[in-house]
């Protein structure tokens, strides 16, 4: 055996994945949320992302297309980005609004979940270890 057959890698074998990943993208107020949210929605990568947030903004173009009607109702929209990314963005707070989203499942791959800047990120993560039955169809994938 050479040195060159300890160096190569075995193919991986895809696994099926049954639960949807969320990350929750936290930080202060101006520290590049929503930037890094744009970001990721505008790269070329082939998934459909699945976007949360619960904070209303100025003139970002994905914030603008979303909005709460007037009674307070969870109000969503899907949207088709140059990217292919069918991006379904939610504005409501809570599990509600991933238990509604998940009603949804099979038209998104991932879901970002975008809080306030003055959120406190530690209950909403401690949800994805308290609330099984949410556990079930997601799991926590990052902060």
């Amino acid at each position: 055996m050479s040195d060159e057959d300890d160096d190569e890698m075995p193919d991986l074998i895809p696994a099926e994945i049954s639960r949807v990943p969320i990350t929750i993208i936290t930080g202060f107020l101006g520290s590049g949320k929503t930037t890094l949210l744009n970001y990721v929605l505008s790269e070329q990568h082939g998934k459909k992302i699945a976007v949360i947030m619960n904070e209303f903004g100025e003139g970002d173009s994905i914030e603008k297309s979303m909005s709460v009607g007037q009674e307070g109702e969870l109000f969503e929209e899907w949207l088709e980005l140059r990217n292919g990314c069918l991006c379904c963005s939610v504005k409501d707070n809570g599990v509600k609004a991933i238990e509604n989203l998940m009603t949804k499942r099979g038209k998104f791959d991932y879901i970002l979940l975008e809080t306030t800047g003055l959120a406190d990120p530690g209950p909403i993560a401690s949800i994805f270890w308290l609330d099984e039955e949410l556990c079930s169809d997601i799991f926590l994938d990052g902060m």
